[in-house]
């Protein structure tokens, strides 16, 4: 029922976005390229999006800064992702747009007088452009849709190869003319966040390599079956091949105990974390093995290797990052076996 009314307000969004697009006069004239960055000094970044959407838009924060250190940088991101941003030295300001409050991030936008707001979106979203918009910023960049050309006027077109997604972020920087293009994605920590995970490292010795699991996703049906992950985990437990811990995020604790409540070789819980320090021990365990979720693509940006098990969406634009990672693809044929991983993960392993 979710998922049926989710799409519904989409549709509804998009058929809006489109009337506006198609009757709304086309007077916003175009900005020359490449663009005269010495005239800009502040620049809004809006990705309302998911969490792996906006690891993965980090690369613009850091390409845009070290290309022109001068810019201040403010980005624009829903409340629950505001946090993986935190003490990124390329990010000045972070605007969090609560839906409740909304107004507020309107506000607090136009106070800055910002002279260029880029939307990363090449899916469009009426979401970040109804943001991008309301900012009143002097130049606005983004892809061409049809529900949008009358109020950019930097317009990349969304024709083109399949690209992963920092490409299509990236596409905009260097449609405009920034020279120094960084690709990596990449999350800073703070000494209390080291500290923490620091903790939970050296509260077990770890003697074998350290596997991070993590078994649910956001939609149920994109998720391999427990079971399946159960074996997994108790053929490399019996034959320590690795100690396995179980990433346990909100609401899935008494869940986790349940299902391992009868295993001969358990894993490990961990506590609930925070994003940042979840990403903080990916980055001091050997490998995560995980379903296509926002999760994986914290690997990616403090370069740890995945497995990552994709039941839904593009691998093109969403798989990780690492040269190591491994994508198991269950899209079609739902046969992928605990065999079939296991000898994935022994290879990263061994590598």
């Amino acid at each position: 029922m979710k998922k049926f009314l989710r799409s519904i307000e989409y549709q509804i969004k998009n058929g809006l976005w489109k009337l506006f697009g198609l009757f709304a006069k086309k007077d916003v004239p175009l900005a020359p390229l490449p663009l005269d960055f010495s005239k800009i000094s502040k620049v809004l970044i809006v990705r309302p999006d998911r969490l792996g959407d906006v690891v993965l838009s980090t690369p613009i924060y850091e390409s845009l800064k070290q290309s022109f250190p001068h810019l201040k940088i403010t980005a624009m991101v829903n409340p629950i992702q505001g946090g993986i941003l935190e003490d990124n030295p390329n990010i000045d300001k972070i605007i969090l747009m609560r839906r409740r409050r909304f107004w507020r991030a309107i506000r607090d936008s136009r106070r800055e007088n910002f002279d260029l707001a880029i939307t990363l979106n090449k899916k469009f979203s009426a979401t970040a452009t109804f943001f991008t918009l309301c900012s009143k910023a002097k130049m606005k960049a983004g892809y061409l849709h049809i529900q949008n050309p009358w109020k950019y006027n930097i317009q990349l077109s969304i024709d083109g190869p399949p690209s992963h997604e920092i490409e299509n972020n990236l596409a905009l920087l260097r449609h405009m003319g920034v020279p120094k293009i960084i690709s990596q994605p990449r999350i800073y920590f703070n000494e209390k966040e080291n500290q923490k995970i620091a903790g939970i490292i050296n509260s077990e010795k770890c003697e074998r390599p350290l596997l991070l699991v993590k078994t649910g996703t956001r939609i149920a049906e994109w998720g391999w079956p427990w079971e399946k992950f159960q074996a997994v985990m108790e053929h490399i437990l019996k034959n320590k091949i690795a100690n396995v811990w179980l990433i346990n995020g909100p609401g899935e604790e008494t869940g986790l105990k349940s299902q391992i409540a009868d295993m001969e070789f358990k894993p490990r819980i961990l506590p609930l974390l925070k994003t940042k320090e979840l990403a903080l021990l990916i980055q001091q365990c050997d490998l995560l093995f995980c379903n296509h979720t926002g999760i994986m693509h914290l690997a990616s940006a403090v370069e740890k290797p995945a497995c990552v098990i994709f039941k839904h969406g593009e691998i093109e634009r969403w798989g990780p990052r690492h040269p190591a990672s491994i994508v198991l693809d269950d899209r079609y044929q739902k046969t992928l076996t605990p065999e079939t991983a296991i000898d994935s993960l022994q290879k990263i392993l061994k590598n």
